[in-house]
């Protein structure tokens, strides 16, 4: 990539001090838009932001989240070129971001990346992405400094994950199975997948970041993912949920997940 990427450098300087980094997803524009920019400002211990693009099919979420795109989509009318208009204007925070979107929203809305650029992010998700689309826009991302983040499921075999990680700037394992929301008990078999999931990663590429998530909704979770030698723990629905119920919520729930992550 021609620039120091910011989510990727911030990804290793938490390694290089030591501890997992915290990311927290929000759908831009929920609970409304200006409710929005209140929780994500009151999420101050997060090291990095993932902002979710609404759609009006969300494939891969479970129900809270689901809800929350209809909410946006159906009750606020928001489509994928306002929320990047409102993701922009919390470019004055210092953490990087990404965005996740799905592949159909992002090819509906002319000039997606350069929206993305404009409105300071740092990265883009598309999870229903086809090999041969993401290798394509894989190497005009990295042209502008963007992230390319690659989702695959733990227990995905060597060839799948060989693929992912070979097509991505961050490999993001998906721990538990299903859509989200699902919780992923880590202190059981998970813990080997995982770790075994990690250990090929490694193999391949091993300075590349590995983030987990899917599943992730207490602080135990966070210090066990530490301990693996995880670099990212991403929190989604839990997140989504205190979004809901306000700034404060947001705040304890978000600090509570951090003061887990020391390894």
């Amino acid at each position: 990539m021609p620039a120091k990427n910011h989510l990727l450098a911030t990804l290793q300087d938490t390694r290089a001090a030591g501890r997992i980094a915290l990311c927290g997803y929000f759908l831009a524009g929920y609970p409304t838009p200006e409710a929005f920019y209140r929780v994500v400002r009151a999420a101050q211990a997060l090291d990095v932001i993932e902002y979710g693009i609404p759609a009006d099919n969300p494939t891969m979420d479970g129900a809270v989240i689901s809800e929350a795109h209809a909410v946006v989509t159906d009750q606020r009318g928001i489509g994928a070129e306002t929320a990047l208009a409102l993701i922009g204007g919390l470019r004055d925070l210092r953490v990087p971001r990404f965005v996740m979107t799905y592949s159909r929203v992002g090819r509906e809305l002319d000039g997606f990346l350069r929206l993305c650029i404009m409105n300071g992010l740092h990265g883009m998700l598309a999870p229903d992405m086809d090999e041969d689309e993401l290798r394509f826009l894989a190497t005009i991302m990295r042209a502008l400094d963007l992230a390319v983040v690659t989702l695959v499921d733990a227990r995905a075999d060597d060839a799948v994950l060989e693929r992912q990680v070979r097509l991505g700037d961050v490999v993001y394992l998906k721990a538990a199975p299903g859509r989200t929301g699902t919780a992923a008990e880590i202190d059981g078999a998970l813990h080997g997948v995982i770790e075994s999931a990690i250990r090929r990663v490694r193999a391949l590429r091993p300075e590349m970041p590995i983030a987990v998530g899917i599943g992730i909704q207490r602080p135990d979770q966070v210090a066990a993912l530490a301990k693996l030698g995880v670099d990212m723990a991403v929190i989604g629905t839990k997140l989504v949920e205190r979004a809901a119920e306000g700034e404060q919520a947001v705040q304890e729930y978000v600090s509570a997940m951090r003061e887990a992550g020391s390894r």
